[in-house]
């Protein structure tokens, strides 16, 4: 008999002592109430180790909704997004045909690469439909109700439609960077509609599940991921979990960003055969048709992201040089390795991605089971679906795919492995000396197992490196409360909780401290003014910034007027029902946005130019605009006094208009964005009176702005440069 034959023996022995253990009454209490005396409550979950990730995950989806409560996730986050950058790159090497054969960043490769992943969905596509013609039943789903649970099972990740773009071009992005967050930021509101809730990709989801017969909760609420609306699919559940994970930290993982952003807004086989069977089945299925034609390589949303990745790595050769790019590209691929994998139903994070052992665990796995032969355990026991005996099959685990499966099932079976902790793993303990299966593995080989367990609860970003063949990997800045807000993201501060007048750093009154009138230039006025003036110019869009960060969220109409106002500040000065597409990012002129125009008006003055906010308030202290930035981080608790800041600040923008200080090419676009402003403010604080704490809360943000932030004595100080 092969000396390997104890494997068999020993998996066979711990799928039975599993059923045992899963068996085995407790022994009886006295005080508990007999078992047939008892109502039956069937348990809404079984205990299963996908059910564990299922929970983790839904857990981690709520807190990442309401980052603002929960910001102590921000570690956790940072780990598990390293985690699955690594699986999924480390899953993509396996696959032909990857991203990952383009060994060096070259534009025109990356354009062909894209092009053939179109043209192999077409191709698809033609099978597909050539298959149906013959009378092949529908792939996706049979009857309407299949079509209405495969809806349901999507939630949770259509409803965070766009939120892998969610953090992305702040008023502290470094200023020669925006130029490329700026083009992604824009598919970013596309997929809210730019400002039109009926084009609002996360509001027609919602549609077709009302549609479907299914009232579910707000995605950001506690009740979305309750049990009992029957969202059980784990696959989904962690792809729109990265989706929130990798928008988190926009400076420390733009490339992962970027590159995930390129994957993602792929024409997919999926969608096409959707919208077709949908349709089929008399349900709307205009989301998905609005996809094929959105998420195309020519103007669209493809072709968006593919000019915003060619943009990013020009900027890096530029600034750093050939080699960085290929560091950049790297990354970039990574990002969309983690789009490709998290679409693959096959992929599990069950065990760490990362872990350098799994190679060498299924290498020896496979090496005794193909010893075994044609022996065969006949144990009925099943794991993942499959009986024991399916799994040992030769030929079942000779697949890569099928080995990692494999792997990915025991790493989640406790008692019997117990990620991170060996000692306490009962497959050591039955290993080791004194245990059933003590003999069956030499001593090499359990301690290859032992290494293999202690790796499984370890992200292990030195893995995610060696993937990446670099040296290092920026550590997010931003998970502690040190950290710079004007340079960092995000950073939640105690500072952030302040919002009384006595909490707030006000701004010297300018008014009290210089004699304009008897200035001796006005150029050195201009100069005086502006000093007081940037440092608020550059900052206080931030107000409305982070309401962007949570798709469903930015569905109310508050939120959808704030779009269109954002959209404005940000230089998007075209506002009708379509998309704007590839002809905002093929403009040759220079985007006009606040920025810019704060940009302008210290250089017509003479003024430095700064490189990012950092550099501005380190020009031009202001504590007030340092404060804003900390309220802003809270959007959910401060949001009418959030918006009340911002109609203060609107008040600048006239009083700028009417000045000298701005150049007179920039103004036709400031006068636009205070007719866009005027518009939204109005819905605002038309839908805040609908409560007392609401309006009271706008007005007090507003009365901030005009006496904290001294906008009312900054505006009589522009209009006096003209007396």
């Amino acid at each position: 008999m092969s000396s390997y034959f104890p494997i068999t023996l020993c998996l066979c022995g711990m799928a039975i002592l599993i059923w045992v253990l899963q068996r085995k009454k407790p022994a009886a209490n006295p005080l508990e109430v007999p078992h047939d005396l008892k109502p039956v409550v069937p348990r809404p979950w079984a205990e299963t180790p996908e059910d564990n990730e299922l929970q983790s995950y839904k857990k981690l989806y709520f807190k990442l909704h309401n980052l603002e409560d929960h910001h102590d996730v921000l570690s956790q986050s940072n780990d598990i997004l390293i985690s699955l950058l690594a699986g999924s790159l480390s899953w993509e090497q396996k696959r032909p045909g990857s991203i990952l054969a383009l060994d060096s960043y070259e534009p025109n490769s990356l354009q062909a690469f894209v092009n053939n992943q179109d043209t192999d969905v077409g191709s698809q596509w033609e099978q597909y439909t050539t298959k149906r013609k013959s009378g092949a039943p529908r792939d996706l789903f049979q009857t309407k109700a299949e079509a209405h649970d495969w809806v349901k099972q999507r939630a949770p990740l259509k409803l965070v439609d766009g939120a892998w773009l969610g953090h992305i071009h702040r008023v502290n992005t470094p200023y020669n960077i925006r130029h490329v967050t700026k083009d992604a930021w824009q598919v970013m509101t596309e997929e809210y509609g730019d400002g039109q809730l009926e084009q609002h990709h996360v509001h027609l989801y919602s549609q077709l599940l009302e549609e479907a017969g299914f009232s579910l909760p707000p995605p950001h609420s506690a009740d979305f991921t309750h049990p009992r609306h029957g969202m059980t699919d784990t696959g989904i559940w962690r792809a729109a979990v990265a989706q929130l994970l990798i928008s988190l930290f926009p400076f420390d993982y733009l490339p992962e960003i970027l590159g995930y952003n390129m994957h993602f807004e792929l024409l997919t086989l999926e969608t096409m055969k959707a919208a077709r069977e949908l349709e089929e089945l008399k349900i709307s299925s205009y989301y998905f048709f609005l996809h094929i034609s959105i998420d195309n390589s020519h103007p669209g949303h493809t072709a968006m992201a593919v000019n915003t990745v060619v943009k990013y790595l020009t900027h890096i050769e530029t600034i750093e040089g050939p080699e960085a790019v290929q560091t950049a590209w790297r990354r970039v691929q990574a990002g969309y390795c983690l789009s490709r994998a998290l679409s693959d139903p096959d992929f599990s994070s069950l065990a760490s991605s990362g872990n350098e052992w799994d190679e060498k665990m299924t290498k020896m796995l496979k090496a005794k089971v193909d010893a075994v032969g044609q022996i065969h355990c006949t144990s009925q026991i099943k794991i993942a679906g499959q009986r024991l005996s399916q799994w040992l099959v030769p030929e079942n685990l000779a697949s890569p795919e099928n080995q990692r499966k494999f792997l990915s099932v025991l790493a989640g079976m406790k008692p019997w492995v117990r990620a991170g902790n060996s000692a306490n793993s009962r497959l050591i303990q039955e290993l080791s000396w004194g245990g059933k299966m003590f003999g069956s593995f030499t001593s090499a080989e359990v301690d290859l197992v032992r290494r293999w367990i202690d790796n499984l609860a370890n992200p292990s970003p030195q893995a995610y490196l060696r993937l990446l063949s670099a040296n290092s990997l920026p550590a997010p800045a931003s998970l502690g409360f040190n950290k710079d807000i004007r340079h960092d993201y995000p950073v939640f501060s105690p500072r952030g909780e302040l919002v009384s007048f006595n909490d707030m750093h006000t701004t010297d009154n300018p008014l009290h401290d210089l004699k304009l009138r008897t200035a001796s230039s006005q150029h050195h006025t201009a100069k005086v003014v502006l000093a007081r003036l940037l440092p608020l110019w550059f900052t206080h869009q931030c107000v409305l910034e982070s309401f962007m960060a949570v798709p469903s969220r930015t569905m109310d109409p508050r939120m959808v007027a704030v779009t269109r106002v954002l959209r404005a500040y940000n230089g998007f000065i075209h506002i009708d029902e379509g998309v704007s597409g590839m002809d905002e990012a093929r403009r040759t002129d220079e985007t006009l946005g606040l920025v810019e125009m704060g940009l302008h008006m210290a250089r017509q003055a003479g003024l430095p130019q700064p490189a990012s906010l950092r550099e501005a308030l380190d020009l031009w202290p202001c504590e007030f605009s340092v404060t804003l930035l900390h309220l802003a981080m809270r959007p959910n608790r401060h949001r009418a006094t959030l918006l009340g800041l911002a109609s203060a600040f609107s008040e600048l923008h006239e009083a700028v208009l009417r000045s000298k200080l701005l150049p007179s090419e920039d103004r036709e676009t400031l006068r636009h964005i205070i007719w866009v402003e005027r518009l939204a403010f109005k819905i605002c604080v038309e839908t805040e009176r609908a409560t007392e704490q609401g309006y009271s809360d706008y007005e007090r943000g507003r009365d901030l702005g005009l006496r904290a932030g001294n906008v009312s004595g900054l505006c009589r100080m522009i209009q006096s440069l003209e007396l």
